[in-house]
């Protein structure tokens, strides 16, 4: 049976070392995320999902402002709400338990662990799930998905919640 270190081993992307990197501050870019996720540059949907994982890959959320970080430039963008969405799930199985797997609308997957936690925050008038990311980034929860936990959820004298790793997960406050 795998662990769970070695699972988030394997989905892991290579991590950027973004505390060594200390940029010039640039300016900013006319690139915004919007609420749905998606990219746009000077107002147009950017479509080639490889440029998005390329820009996604240097993303990251610092003092309440996103920008695109490298070695040697940090260039502040729009990001409307969360950068990215979960739009599938599936549970894998590990030695310290099951693990809830969180697929994003750029096909990566994220572990929900202690280091990577679902909260619950407002989104337009409704308490939503965010699974918080590295780098300050975060995923909101689509509404499918979140229809599709609450079917499985485990209630307690909190709430109802998802148990991943060991852990309780609640999808409400």
């Amino acid at each position: 049976m795998i662990s769970l270190s070695d699972l988030a081993q394997q989905l892991s992307v290579p991590n950027k070392p973004f505390d060594l990197w200390q940029p010039t501050h640039c300016g900013q870019l006319p690139i915004v995320i919007d609420k749905q996720g998606r990219w746009h540059y000077c107002q147009s949907e950017i479509t080639r999902i490889a440029m998005v994982k390329l820009f996604a890959s240097v993303l990251c959320k610092e003092e309440n402002q996103f920008y695109l970080k490298t070695p040697v430039e940090k260039i502040a963008i729009t990001v409307y709400d969360a950068p990215f969405i979960i739009i599938d799930w599936y549970f894998e199985q590990t030695g310290q338990g099951k693990v809830l797997c969180c697929v994003d609308n750029l096909q990566r997957t994220w572990l929900v662990t202690s280091e990577q936690p679902l909260l619950v925050q407002d989104y337009q008038g409704q308490d939503v799930p965010y699974l918080r990311l590295p780098y300050g980034c975060s995923a909101r929860v689509s509404r499918g998905v979140f229809y599709q936990w609450a079917e499985i959820a485990e209630a307690s004298e909190h709430g109802y919640f998802i148990q991943s790793a060991g852990e309780r997960f609640y999808l409400s406050t």
